[in-house]
């Protein structure tokens, strides 16, 4: 029998962190893998966070498949960074070595990231690898380092690199099963994208030419109703204005629908963000409307460009107002959760969620109020929560409708957390959509 004692162990926290992953069975899932990797690289390295990103939509954006925070001991999940909004840091990310930034703020590839993401957070320094199967960059493995800017070692860079290796084995190797699962999803989505993509094209063509007959009635009305006419066909020209002032913002919600401004995202503290919007939610909800608020503590954060979420609760908060045509409560409440029994939304979140006591919906209402022009009301647009679920989307989330009969509504928004939380986190199994 073999000596054990005599086999050189290894002394260094590197040799000892790929020791560790090697062992990792060839089978294991690669959800684990990731979680794995993060945790040994991170505590190799001593640094706080680590990060495996994906490519996704035809390589249009990366998406955290998994975020290490070694003080909280917290995996997370789900964010997005678009390569339109970031294009200086995705064009770095094809050197096939370990791209260290020493002073991420000020560092020529990593600037454009400092005041949206690295300072909010926290990161001086940055440590990322690509990650490459098959001569095609897939991801990349993200080390942030929270603190005084450090000096990465030749040790530490050459570490990053092996483990942005190991991970493109493992993803090359993945399961025949997984690799088909794969494929069907981005099958579907990019059936759904084409069909949205033609659609969109539709709207804008229509609200083009739709705005451009509306503002002659608009301005004809204007010149009726102000002109020397008995008092009814004044009136009746007002009515003429109003009607051409509605279609025109339909118009105007077409021109989104089909050509939304997209922002790039920031790391944001959705409770203070809230607790600085509920002024102009109170406006939008209008006299005869309660609006309740109790700003959260150590919610976390998420990494979504501002104006996209005003442009998300407002949504909600009018629906929520609509709903209640006679006045009511409408119930803001901010959460952090951890998801669970859901395989593209699992871990840490911050819940949004828009409540009010209205009539309710049915089953065949529900499953469509998402749909693209589809509406219940009389002077609705339809395209109000379609561009709520196109924002919860792109920042990487995902949203549910809890609602019956007689019931009310509430609208849950979960949004992928990018900062670990302080306060009690509840588990949630996430509903199928």
């Amino acid at each position: 029998m073999a000596n054990t004692s005599s086999v050189p162990q290894p002394s260094r926290a590197t040799e000892v962190a790929r020791l560790e992953l090697s062992r990792l069975p060839a089978d294991a899932p690669l959800d684990r893998v990731f979680a794995r990797a993060c945790e040994a690289s991170a505590k190799a390295l001593s640094v706080e966070r680590v990060g495996v990103w994906l490519f996704i939509d035809d390589r249009t954006a990366l998406r955290c498949v998994n975020l290490f925070e070694r003080s909280k001991g917290e995996h997370s999940a789900g964010a997005m960074l678009r390569v339109a909004d970031f294009p200086t840091y995705f064009a770095s990310l094809k050197i096939r070595k370990a791209v260290p930034a020493e002073i991420a703020a000020s560092e020529p590839w990593t600037a454009e990231l400092a005041s949206t993401y690295l300072q909010p957070l926290g990161i001086s320094s940055m440590l990322d690898a690509g990650i490459f199967v098959d001569g095609v960059l897939v991801g990349v493995v993200c080390h942030e380092h929270v603190g005084p800017p450090r000096e990465w070692t030749t040790e530490a860079r050459d570490f990053a690199g092996s483990l942005a290796d190991l991970l493109a084995l493992r993803i090359h190797s993945a399961e025949a099963r997984q690799q088909r699962e794969a494929f069907q999803t981005q099958r579907e989505r990019l059936t759904a994208q084409a069909q949205t993509a033609a659609l969109s094209q539709l709207a804008a063509g229509l609200a083009h030419d739709f705005g451009n007959l509306l503002t002659v009635f608009l301005g004809q009305g204007d010149l009726l109703a102000n002109g020397d006419l008995p008092p009814a066909a004044r009136q009746q020209a007002r009515t003429i204005v109003d009607t051409a002032e509605r279609g025109l913002a339909l118009v105007q919600e077409l021109k989104e629908f089909a050509r939304p401004i997209e922002r790039p995202p920031s790391v944001l503290d959705l409770a203070e963000l809230t607790t600085e919007l509920i002024p102009t939610l109170r406006a939008a909800a209008g006299a005869g409307y309660e609006l309740c608020y109790s700003r959260p503590v150590g919610l976390g954060k998420v990494l979504i460009a501002k104006s996209q979420y005003t442009r998300l609760l407002l949504n909600l908060v009018v629906n929520a107002r609509e709903a209640m045509p006679q006045g009511g409560r409408i119930d803001i409440d901010l959460s952090p959760v951890k998801l669970t029994g859901h395989a593209r939304h699992s871990g840490r979140f911050v819940l949004v969620a828009v409540s009010d006591r209205g009539g309710g919906m049915d089953e065949a209402t529900r499953r469509r109020i998402f749909e693209p022009f589809f509406t219940t009301k009389s002077k609705g647009t339809g395209l109000g929560l379609a561009n709520v679920r196109h924002i919860v989307e792109r920042a990487g989330g995902t949203i549910r409708v809890e609602s019956a009969v007689g019931r009310g509504t509430t609208m849950r928004v979960y949004l992928p957390r990018i900062g670990a939380s302080t306060g009690g986190t509840s588990v949630i199994m996430l509903p199928p959509e």
